[in-house]
């Protein structure tokens, strides 16, 4: 059993997340028959309302989720599969056992690339709370070249999984080591925000090449762009006609700071 380890981004008690996740779970817009989100990992806090209003946008009837979420603590295989049950305050999600199998020929399971990892965790209880017996597989990505990414999303490939793509934008400012414009904030909100959009268009027209190379060129800090460039690929491979950009929020928007997170929830049909 994978137990929580990112208990202080969502509440630790059971009735104060449930509460937390049901005000969070807003529909901005009705994707009917979505194949996948991207959503942020940051506290709920921050990006909570984005990820809410991600999950609430996002109609799908599938009850399997194959998470995709970048390796912030450089440890495991570059590409990690777990095949434990999780746990969060909600109760235990269900791997599904069959999928890491099929997946686990190509990939390898390696439980340490999840143990300390919390970009996939906070996607949790909001599956608990719109689900009934939801399965998940959890795929933990450092960082992996292009062609091994298309390689990856051949074999992950599956018509009856929604597909959940975990990642914050920009880490702009002293405290992520990134400061690429100077001046006033009203400056650096706006340069990020732009940067942003840039992105997103890319993001939301299934633009996979052009997404991973402009931020691999540009040295962009977007954590999971692995994940994301995944994604699409994916989306593509099933059809998908473009991404809806369901909400854009930063951390400033919450605590100004001169160090900031941008998060967008975006869900694919």
């Amino acid at each position: 059993m994978r137990e929580p380890v990112a208990i202080g981004f969502y509440p630790g008690d059971k009735k104060q997340l449930e509460s937390a996740v049901k005000k969070l779970l807003v529909p901005k817009q009705e994707i009917k028959n979505s194949l996948g989100i991207i959503s942020p990992h940051a506290g709920y806090i921050y990006s909570g309302a984005v990820a809410g209003e991600a999950f609430a946008s996002a109609k799908t009837d599938k009850k399997n989720f194959i998470l995709m979420g970048p390796n912030h603590t450089g440890i495991g295989s570059p590409a990690s599969l777990s095949a434990e049950n999780w746990k969060t305050p909600l109760g235990e999600v269900r791997v599904n056992s069959e999928l890491v199998e099929r997946f686990s020929r190509s990939l390898r399971v390696d439980e340490s690339a999840h143990r300390n990892e919390h970009s996939l965790e906070v996607q949790l209880p909001f599956i608990q709370a719109m689900y009934s017996t939801p399965q998940i597989v959890p795929l933990c990505l450092a960082h992996i070249g292009f062609s091994e990414i298309e390689k990856l999303a051949y074999n992950m490939l599956d018509e009856n999984s929604f597909y959940i793509a975990s990642s914050d934008f920009i880490h702009f400012g002293p405290n992520y080591g990134y400061v690429p414009v100077s001046g006033s904030m009203k400056v650096q909100l706006g340069w990020t925000k732009s940067v942003d959009k840039r992105l997103i268009e890319l993001i939301c027209d299934l633009k996979a090449r052009d997404f991973y190379t402009e931020i691999i060129e540009n040295g962009y800090t977007v954590c999971g762009f692995i994940p994301i460039t995944l994604m699409i690929l994916i989306m593509k491979k099933l059809g998908a006609k473009r991404g809806h950009l369901i909400d854009y929020r930063t951390s400033y928007d919450v605590q100004p700071s001169d160090s900031f997170v941008s998060y967008a929830g975006i869900a694919f049909e």
